[in-house]
């Protein structure tokens, strides 16, 4: 699916096949997406977070990833650079080498808020566990938080949905 909802505040697009660990080479279709240094499992380069939320997201990120030895990071972008959405959030999961190399488990949300788009990006060994489908409506969850500015609700609220659907017991 390229584009959805269009009447969202957020463009949605979603796609599997992103965020594979130790990626050897990039494709040509990373050419475009510029370096975004990883601060961790909360990236935000977009500045929509303060200390004390991104801590306690990266926080809850780490529980997650002990709990089902999947990775998943968050990233706000300040600007796209005029790469497409699902591009650069794939390009940066395979960059930044997220989830395991071997099970290709990792999982990418990514927050562009100034060209109102976002995308969830995961690993091919995710695929059947977090469907596209699936991450359309965690997606579509998010997006009212993010219309009304609430870009740390909506992302504790995605995160919650997403590892309630790829098997976190609590």
């Amino acid at each position: 699916m390229r584009r959805a909802a269009l009447a969202l505040p957020f463009a949605i697009l979603l796609a599997a096949g992103g965020c594979k660990a130790g990626a050897a080479r990039e494709s040509a279709a990373c050419k475009g997406v510029p370096q975004l240094a990883s601060q961790g499992r909360v990236t935000d380069a977009a500045d929509l977070l303060d200390s004390r939320t991104e801590a306690r997201l990266a926080d809850r990120l780490a529980r997650y990833e002990k709990a089902t030895q999947h990775q998943m990071v968050v990233v706000t972008a300040a600007s796209l650079s005029g790469a497409r959405v699902d591009n650069f959030g794939t390009c940066l999961g395979n960059r930044w080498g997220i989830g395991d190399s071997d099970r290709n488990d990792g999982i990418l949300i990514l927050i562009a808020p100034s060209e109102r788009q976002m995308r969830i990006a995961t690993g091919s060994g995710m695929e059947t566990i977090l469907t596209d489908a699936k991450a359309l409506k965690i997606v579509q969850r998010m997006t009212p938080y993010f219309a009304k500015g609430d870009y740390a609700g909506g992302l504790f609220d995605g995160v919650e949905a997403i590892a309630a659907q790829t098997g976190e017991t609590r």
